[in-house]
């Protein structure tokens, strides 16, 4: 079961960071390099809090260390950003694949800033980070054509749905060890990175 992070502190520094499977091939004799994109490229987000007095921090440090063997979920910032009212986005078609995602459901003229986070929710309830990676305007059917980052990992349900008002990155604590420091003055810091499981 995933564990939602405390949402009371706000983080001084995220990172956000594509863990890219793209292969650049090298000829053997010579020649143009070729870079080849492939399946699988997912985010991981470098956070860092801020020092915080021990008894807050408790919560952090409760949430991190149960996550041994579970996801955590901690909402994206997106300053300054007025995401507006996409309205109740679906998957428009099963079986897609690749870097558009076919969406319905829009309010009509929705405009998706290019940059934009968004969570793909699959069948088991997990969720998939995506970025739209051109501006795309929702049609008066409320329909659009979205080119995303990275390509889609795996291929969504019809009617899935689609969260654009409050992303989220879903995924592991990085590494093998969770750690804090106590400072002299009784601040907590803590830093952590979250990768998605794929």
């Amino acid at each position: 079961m995933a564990i939602l992070l405390p949402t009371t502190d706000v983080p001084v520094a995220i990172t956000p960071r594509l863990v890219s499977r793209r292969r650049d091939l090298e000829p053997t004799f010579g020649g143009p390099t070729s870079r080849v994109r492939r399946l699988g490229s997912k985010w991981a987000f470098d956070i860092e809090l801020p020092p915080l007095y021990y008894d807050p921090a408790m919560a952090w440090v409760a949430a991190l260390t149960s996550a041994e063997a579970d996801t955590v979920i901690l909402p994206i910032p997106q300053p300054e950003f007025d995401v507006g009212a996409p309205g109740a986005p679906l998957v428009n078609g099963a079986g897609q694949l690749g870097s558009f995602l076919s969406l319905d459901g829009f309010t009509p003229e929705y405009v998706a800033r290019a940059g934009q986070w968004f969570n793909l929710v699959g069948t088991t309830g997990q969720k998939y980070l995506y970025q739209v990676a051109t501006e795309t305007v929702a049609s008066g059917g409320a329909t659009a054509a979205m080119p995303i980052n990275p390509m889609i990992r795996r291929s969504p349900a019809d009617n899935s749905a689609v969260e654009f008002v409050s992303p989220v990155i879903e995924g592991f604590l990085s590494g093998r060890e969770t750690s804090w420091t106590v400072d002299r003055g009784m601040f907590v810091g803590l830093s952590f990175t979250i990768t998605e499981r794929e």
